[in-house]
């Protein structure tokens, strides 16, 4: 009766799936390698990209003149005040509008010149009249662009030695003058 009792058996390692599980590792690393070759590839081929890239970005920079220092604003500037000198000459029927307030009309009587919005007077002599002052006036623009300064001047009425007079002064170029 002994011998009927079954003998303790160890198990086999090899039945363990854990110890003896070869196509999946095959598979786990062959994945890895896999991966790994695909980030490689991705990577030497944005490094070939770049170059390229960094040249044709290259060569548009440089197809832009050296000596362009100005922006479009500057140009969109320059053309309008263009404009405004142009328009100032050509349409002697039209109002001329008040300097200071940039709302009123000039208009003249016999002895004032004067806004019809704001205070702007201006004592008339017998050789001012509208035409003359819309061309200093335009005259004084030309001059204010001709220094370069892209900056919109200011007008005022001072009375400086003894004298009222319509000024145009710029705080970028200081520039101060007599209009009229």
């Amino acid at each position: 009766m002994d011998d009927q009792r079954p003998t303790p058996t160890r198990p086999c390692l090899k039945t363990k799936t854990h110890f003896n599980n070869f196509p999946s590792w095959k598979h786990k690393l062959r994945e890895i390698c896999c991966k790994r070759v695909r980030e490689d590839r991705s990577r030497l081929l944005w490094k070939l990209r770049l170059p390229a890239t960094a040249k044709s970005l290259d060569d548009k920079i440089h197809a832009v003149p050296k000596n362009y220092t100005g922006t479009w604003e500057d140009e969109e500037d320059e053309y309008l005040a263009l404009a405004v000198f142009e328009h100032m000459h050509l349409n002697n029927e039209q109002a001329i509008w008040c300097p200071i307030c940039k709302q009123g009309e000039l208009k003249d009587d016999h002895k004032l010149i004067y806004c019809t919005q704001c205070e702007l007077q201006l004592s008339k002599g017998d050789e001012v009249n509208l035409d003359i002052l819309k061309s200093r006036l335009a005259e004084a623009h030309a001059e204010h662009l001709d220094r370069g300064c892209r900056l919109k001047p200011e007008f005022c009425i001072k009375n400086m030695f003894g004298l009222t007079a319509l000024y145009i002064f710029c705080q970028g170029c200081n520039m101060l003058e007599v209009v009229i």
